[in-house]
């Protein structure tokens, strides 16, 4: 739970601390006011996701703590126990827009399952391949393995500040190649969990 809170404390901390004055204006000249991009958190790649592994910070938030910052995140947010906004795929994120309560409860119960066709199999009784129904996954806090960050940059004397704007967790899902097919990776975005208030008009 502590962890958790130092997780979000961090991120409002970036979020707030954009390189500014004493008279509390943004310092250095704009990069870029928008800037959307993806970070995994958890690598699947690693043998050991503690700091006991020297490449724990590799892609990857550090076991048990990571895992612990992400169940409550998607626990609070499933509870209305902390501000989610509408995520559009096709949004200019110029403003976002909070969910209400009783639709946030809706997408929790009804919203957060998945039905995504699974590479075909070669059955070697009738010496053929074998197209497989869909499947449906179910869109939880273990298949949140990235966040995806809206930002602000600006340089100062060669010194680049990031501003978050907003994040979002990405729910992820590996399918396993087969004989017949590749594999593929899974990932869609069903809300913001954090939003800058410069985005809430």
């Amino acid at each position: 739970m502590k962890r958790y809170f130092v997780f979000v404390a961090l991120i409002t901390l970036v979020a707030l601390s954009a390189c500014k004055n004493e008279t509390g204006e943004e310092r250095g000249d704009l990069v870029t006011r928008k800037i959307m991009y993806d970070v995994p958190i958890v690598n699947l790649q690693l043998d050991d996701r503690t700091e006991k592994d020297p490449n724990w910070f590799w892609e990857n938030l550090p076991y048990p703590a990571g895992d612990e910052f992400v169940d409550k995140l998607f626990a609070d947010a499933r509870d209305c126990e902390i501000p989610i906004y509408y995520y559009d795929p096709e949004g200019d994120y110029d403003h976002l827009d909070r969910i209400p309560d009783k639709e946030v409860k809706n997408l929790f119960e009804n919203d957060m399952k998945v039905s995504l066709p699974v590479p075909d199999v070669f059955d070697e009784a009738t010496n053929a391949y074998i197209s497989r129904p869909n499947v449906e996954f179910q869109l939880d806090q273990t298949r949140i393995l990235k966040l995806r960050f809206l930002e602000e940059w600006r340089i100062d004397d060669g010194i680049i500040t990031k501003k978050v704007l907003a994040v979002a967790p990405i729910f992820t899902i590996n399918i396993g190649g087969t004989e017949a097919q590749e594999g593929y990776e899974y990932n869609t975005v069903k809300f913001w969990f954090m939003a800058d208030k410069k985005l809430l008009k």
